[in-house]
Formats: structure tokens, C-alpha cells, sequence
């Protein structure tokens, strides 16, 4: 054998037991690899690490805040639902006060009208009296007897004095109804004012919740951020009034309010619950994530 043939010989068993040790360890460098991110494909959701345990704490992320936006959506519909409701007590209550105000406007009516008809019971009988008095003077100058004039006036006295009562009666009616409806309207007022007084506050609540506060300060090593709202916010410390941090229509981070002090509000948010790179920053938006008025 020549020289040259032997040393071609020598090259490529070199060359091959280079590729052998290349592709050694090219496997070992993806054991490491597939060993970081969470193993072979067949892995269980408690056992899994590095990029595949991130995924799924992302996905389970997902699916609480999907969660909590459709509770947010139930929420809102069961407050719109309640309004309506709210609304048509009103209406009721408002319908019924004016029935009311109608009754007893007639009541008025006919009050007055019984008076006006007393007035004149009143004149005619003075007139009849003086009629009787008249006629038996007549009957006196005619020779009538005593007894024939006295009975004469004890008629009409009867008879007016009858008219007089079944009149006063009537009266005593009309008067005992407009009490009542007095009475029941005054009732029906106190009602109306309650259920105005709960659909102003339900109205009051509902509209703060498209409030929206911008972010003045946002601390991304003690995991805090701070914020101003009015004096009639309806916000609470602790877990009552949650929040969300959103920049345009992306949810940052769930907020837990922990003090609020003249109108400022410092809440945290857990950075497990915040998505990779990114972080609460100012002027990003906060929201409601409960609505009041429900």
C-alpha cells in the first residue's frame, strides 16, 4: 500500500470519529435543553419547569382574568337589570300619587260643592221660616187657631231639619274619604321619597363605575403603585373594591388597594400575575373590576 492511500485511510477515520463525537455531544447539549424547559412532551402539569411551567401559569393567568372579565360582564347586566327594575317602581309610585292627587282633587270638589248647597239649605230655611212666620200671622188674622200655626211650623222645622241632616250626612262622608285619601297620600309620598332616594344612590354608584384613574407612581421592586380619586370614589381598602392596571385595552396586573389617605391610593399586585416583560408603569389606566350598584 502506498504512502498516500494510507494517509487518505487515516483522514477518514478521523473525519468519521470527529462526527461520531459532534453528534455525542450535540445530544447531550439538547438533554440539557429539553431537561430546562420541562422534559420530553409526556409531562405532568405539577412536574413541569422552565419555559413549559411558565406557559402554563400564563395560560392559567389567562383563564382567571377571562373569568373575572365575565363576572365583571354578569355584574354589570345584573345592575342594569336592577335599574330597570328601579325605574318601573318609580313609574308605579308615581302613577299612583297622581290617582291619588285626582281622588282627593275631587274630594275638594265635592267638599265645596256640599258646602255651597249647606248655604243655600240655610237661606231657604231662613226664608221658610220667615215664610211661616208670615202665614201665621196671616192665620192669626184670619182666626186660625194656635195649635193649626204651631203645627204648620213644626212641618217645615221636620222637613228642613231632615234635609239638614241627611245633607250633613253626605257631608260627613266627603269629609271622611278626604281624610282617607290624605291619609293615603301622604303614605304613598313617604314611599315615593324611599324608592327616590334608592334609585338616586343606585344612579349615583353606577356612574363611578367608568371611573378611571391614571397611574402617578409605579414601584416595580416593593411591587406598589399610587393613584389619586375623589372623596366619593366608593373605593375601600382590601379585597372589597379590586382593581385592574390596563394600558389601552390590555390588562397589566390585578390590584389589591392597601391605604387610602386624602384622596391618594397605594395598592399592590403580585408579579406572578404580570405577564413576561412586562410592568405597572405611569400612566397607565386603573379600573373597576366589581361594579357598584348591583
Amino acid at each position: 500500500m502506498k504512502i498516500s492511500q494510507l494517509l487518505a485511510s487515516i483522514l477518514v477515520l478521523l473525519a468519521g470519529g470527529a462526527a461520531i463525537m459532534y453528534t455525542a455531544d450535540q445530544q447531550k447539549v439538547m438533554d440539557v435543553v429539553i431537561a430546562t424547559h420541562g422534559g420530553g412532551q409526556q409531562v405532568d402539569a405539577s412536574s413541569a419547569t422552565g419555559l413549559r411551567k411558565l406557559n402554563q401559569e400564563l395560560d392559567a393567568e389567562r383563564g382567571a382574568v377571562s373569568s373575572e372579565r365575565a363576572a365583571a360582564v354578569k355584574g354589570a347586566e345584573a345592575a342594569r337589570v336592577e335599574m330597570r327594575d328601579s325605574q318601573v317602581k318609580r313609574d308605579e309610585a308615581q302613577t299612583k300619587l297622581d290617582d291619588h292627587k285626582n281622588v282627593l282633587k275631587g274630594v275638594r270638589g265635592k267638599v265645596e260643592a256640599m258646602k255651597k248647597s249647606v248655604e243655600e239649605l240655610r237661606s231657604s230655611l231662613e226664608a221658610a221660616l220667615a215664610e211661616i212666620k208670615s202665614s201665621a200671622s196671616l192665620d192669626v188674622a184670619d182666626g186660625a187657631s194656635t195649635e193649626a200655626v204651631l203645627a204648620s211650623i213644626r212641618e217645615v222645622v221636620e222637613r228642613e231639619q231632615k234635609r239638614t241632616e241627611e245633607i250633613t250626612a253626605k257631608l260627613n262622608d266627603w269629609q271622611a274619604a278626604r281624610t282617607a285619601a290624605t291619609e293615603k297620600l301622604a303614605k304613598e309620598k313617604v314611599e315615593l321619597n324611599r324608592l327616590t332616594a334608592i334609585n338616586d344612590k343606585f344612579f349615583t354608584d353606577y356612574s363611578k363605575n367608568d371611573d378611571e384613574y391614571p397611574l402617578l407612581a409605579a414601584d416595580s421592586r416593593w411591587k406598589f403603585v399610587v393613584f389619586n380619586v375623589g372623596p366619593d370614589s366608593g373605593l375601600i381598602a382590601g379585597d372589597a373594591t379590586p382593581l385592574l392596571v390596563k394600558r389601552g385595552d390590555v390588562v397589566v396586573a390585578p390590584l389589591r388597594i392597601v391605604t387610602i389617605s386624602k384622596g391618594m391610593v397605594v395598592a399592590e399586585y403580585n408579579p406572578k400575575q404580570l405577564q413576561p416583560g412586562v410592568r405597572p408603569e405611569v400612566g397607565d389606566r386603573v379600573f373597576r373590576v366589581k361594579p357598584l350598584g348591583n
